[in-house]
């Protein structure tokens, strides 16, 4: 039933969004919605879920506007990184890796969670590859930094990242985007605004965009990392009378292109013990695929693995993989003035499929080695979810402001991973793993402040409990022909239905002296979801594992100064992490489990100043420290060490993945007024990060050096700001950053390796 909403009102959509009036639209930003408005303009932002000055909340927010998210070209989520302290992006195919104070999601079958909640319009994205998303028509997008156990729950462990999409307007209205840059790039965006009545209001609204492949193979015509994609949205707006507001959404997204491989995209290499010709944790680092045999050997009289190319932006791949993704939904929020208190309802339904593949081998070479050979890797994942939320919300200015509610969650995931060897000749079996795993999740929250000195000091404290269960059936197959999916009987076939409790909290203390300035200080948790198992009926592996936790202690200030010409937010922060969820690896079995713990501490400060008319500066610095403190984990490489390596590590002392000492950026624009010729803005961005590493193990396969990346543009915008052309290019130095890494088959590092330089031409207008 909820599918055929869902696909119904989606077909609403595309059919409006392909309609000759889309072609005269562009996203418009609403009025104060986020960090495009003068230095002293008052920001409002739903990060507490009701709407405040940014100023006045007390957690460490960024909010960027539609117009702001415009400029830094941020064609998806990961550009925000460019304004946002303490935030780094990551990606690994079809998966997305944000990371947040020490936080990174790093787990991304359907056994395991996101640890960055990702919200649109309110509505949970259970799923990794959901985050890549297109941004369009958007009129903010808020991260929130640090654990929100209290009034988002589950899965919040490091922070939220929420897109608040624009409502329909009171004004007719319209506009469109157009790009065009190098890798035969395009996008066009747009929108449409329509009052149909004082009460009822439409938008329409939808983006299309393409490039070519930046990732090609050196041994074949294989592409990697192109984008084909298009979305759309249906908005509607009801207003009977000043108590009552209704507004529902509709839309949908397809992706079909090469994609970037399902688990990186290419082998950086495994790391060899010289003396020996033996793989080893301790080994150098050696540019080969061990996965596939050179034919002679190479090192110490052993065949270590054929050597692999060289540049970020290769890889020796003879299989062209795919990438389809698909995403139809529908939601809703009711919103009623009871006078004393608003009650708000909160309603989504999404059908969300991610089809990809992948050169299983990484290679070009034809072979049957090691028990399997070339070949082809599909995993195959689905999730139909639903949720439901209730929220009633004070309205009363007295000293105790406060907001109830409760939460429902249905999930039901799907996933299929396949691989089948495709060598002439090839005996090998495919192999096939299904995962049926439905999550019923509810929670009871609340959270209430109580001014002490009116207007002055107020305490604050907030509590949640979250209840779930994971019913799971996994079935593993062996018995497809070589080369073939044919699939019949499964060897084992697992079931169970674990249940998770969690409490989490907030409680803090907020000192406003002056409307200009506020400081605080918070103590809270969070947690993210427990997990399950394939056990393949391994005693073993345990079926199931436990929420990982954290307890943050975060202190900052938001103050304007230069007499309302600048604003600063700085906060420092402490988190203690417990239960980590990570991959366990032993010489038996590998399995996702509950095992150790980390810390992180540092600090964070955004500085945005406009000394003088038409200049702006925005700059941000982040300083941490993250570290694992307690973490015993199998050694992967030590079934092909010769029995030299150790069997456990203790990665104790190890840096966390993607958590860089320092990171800064600055961004710096002027508007030249140029009188009835309009303004001309030249605009320069500088990212700056120290390096880090991309997984546990901390080798010199998964570094990344410290590094910089500029982006420039240089924008014309007619005397009523209504139409502009812009030149831009982002990456200017063309330097290649390390996403993300994974060890695999046989102990190979796969890599991935964000855009090497674009630049083009956009062009817009607003009716």
């Amino acid at each position: 039933m909820h599918r055929k909403i869902c696909l119904g009102a989606s077909a609403i959509a595309i059919a409006l969004a392909a309609s000759p009036v889309l072609a005269q639209g562009a996203p418009q930003a609403d009025a104060g919605a986020g960090a495009s408005a003068d230095v002293g303009g008052d920001i409002i932002v739903t990060a507490q879920r009701r709407s405040e000055r940014l100023r006045d909340v007390p957690i460490a927010v960024t909010a960027l506007s539609g117009e702001a998210l415009e400029r830094l070209h941020a064609n998806n989520i990961s550009r925000v990184e460019f304004a946002t302290p303490g935030f780094t992006w990551g990606s690994q195919g079809s998966d997305s890796f944000p990371a947040i104070r020490g936080v990174r999601t790093s787990l991304v079958s359907a056994q395991t969670d996101p640890v960055i909640g990702f919200y649109v319009d309110g509505i949970y994205q259970s799923r990794t590859q959901q985050q890549s998303i297109p941004l369009f028509d958007v009129a903010r997008v808020e991260v929130l930094r640090g654990p929100q156990g209290t009034l988002y729950g589950r899965n919040t462990f490091g922070g939220n990242i929420s897109v608040v999409t624009s409502d329909p307007t009171k004004d007719l209205g319209a506009g469109i985007n157009i790009d065009k840059g190098n890798f035969n790039s395009a996008r066009i965006d747009g929108y449409v605004n329509i009052p149909v009545s004082d009460t009822l209001q439409l938008r329409v609204s939808g983006v299309f965009q393409r490039h070519d492949g930046y990732v090609r193979s050196t041994t074949s015509d294989v592409v990697l990392n192109d984008l084909n994609e298009n979305a759309q949205r249906v908005v509607l707006k009801w207003t009977p009378d000043s108590r009552l507001e209704v507004t529902l959404r509709a839309g949908s997204w397809r992706r079909d292109d090469a994609g970037a491989g399902s688990y990186g995209y290419k082998v950086a290499g495994t790391l060899i013990n010289p003396a020996t010709g033996y793989q080893s944790i301790n080994g150098s680092a050696l540019a080969v695929n061990p996965s596939v045999p050179n034919g002679s050997p190479n090192v110490a009289g052993r065949d270590v693995g054929l050597p692999v190319t060289g540049g970020a932006w290769t890889n020796d791949w003879d299989y062209q993989p795919f990438e389809h993704v698909k995403e139809d939904y529908v939601s809703g929020q009711i919103a009623y003035d009871l006078g004393f208190a608003t009650v708000k309802s909160i309603t989504g339904y999404t059908h969300f499929r991610a089809h990809r593949s992948a050169d299983n081998d990484q290679s070009s070479k034809v072979f049957e080695a090691y028990g399997y050979g070339s070949g082809i890797q599909e995993p195959n994942t689905r999730s139909n979810a639903f949720s439901q939320e209730v929220q009633l919300a004070s309205n009363s200015r007295s000293p105790l402001e406060w907001l109830i509610g409760g939460y429902y969650l249905h999930d039901s995931i799907f996933e299929t991973y396949q691989q089948k060897i495709t060598a002439p000749g090839a005996t090998t079996n495919g192999f096939k793993a299904d995962s049926d795993i439905t999550t019923n999740a509810y929670a009871a929250f609340g959270q209430a402040s109580y001014a002490i000195v009116p207007d002055k000091l107020k305490l604050i404290g907030g509590l949640r409990y979250s209840h779930e269960k994971k019913a799971f059936i996994f079935s593993d197959y062996a018995d497809a022909a070589p080369g073939t999916y044919n699939f019949v009987t499964p060897y084992v076939t697992t079931k169970g239905s674990p249940g998770f409790n969690s409490w989490t909290w907030r409680a803090g203390i907020q000192f406003t002296p002056s409307r200009s300035t506020m400081i605080y200080a918070t103590a809270s948790t969070g947690f993210a979801s427990g997990g399950v198992n394939d056990t393949g009926g391994n005693p073993l592996i345990p079926a199931s594992y436990a929420p990982q936790k954290v307890s943050a202690y975060e202190g900052g200030v938001k103050t304007l100064i230069l007499g309302g010409k600048g604003q600063i937010e700085a906060s420092v922060f402490y988190n203690r992490f417990s239960n980590l969820q990570i991959n366990v690896y032993t010489p038996l079995v590998s399995y996702f489990g509950s095992a150790g713990k980390a810390r992180s501490y540092g600090g964070e400060v955004a500085l945005r100043l406009n000394p003088v008319a038409g200049l702006h500066i925005d700059t941000t610095a982040a300083f941490m420290n993250a570290k694992y403190t307690s973490y015993i984990s199998g050694n992967n490489f030590y079934g092909l060490s010769d029995g030299t390596d150790p069997i456990s590590l203790n990665l104790a002392g190890k840096a966390i993945p993607q958590s860089p000492k320092f990171k800064s950026t600055v961004a710096v624009s002027y508007d030249l007024d140029l009188g009835d010729a309009g303004t001309l803005s030249p605009m320069g961005t500088w990212l700056h990060s120290s390096s880090y590493y991309v997984t546990d193990r901390n080798t010199p396969l998964d570094f990344q050096k410290s590094y910089d990346k500029f982006d420039a543009s240089l924008r014309w915008s007619d005397k009523n700001d209504r139409t502009f052309v812009e030149i831009y290019g982002d990456n200017l130095t063309n330097r290649a950053v390390l996403l993300s890494g994974v060890i695999g088959r046989r102990q190979r590092m796969q890599v991935s390796y964000g855009a090497p330089r674009t630049y083009g031409v956009r062009v817009g207008t607003k009716f």
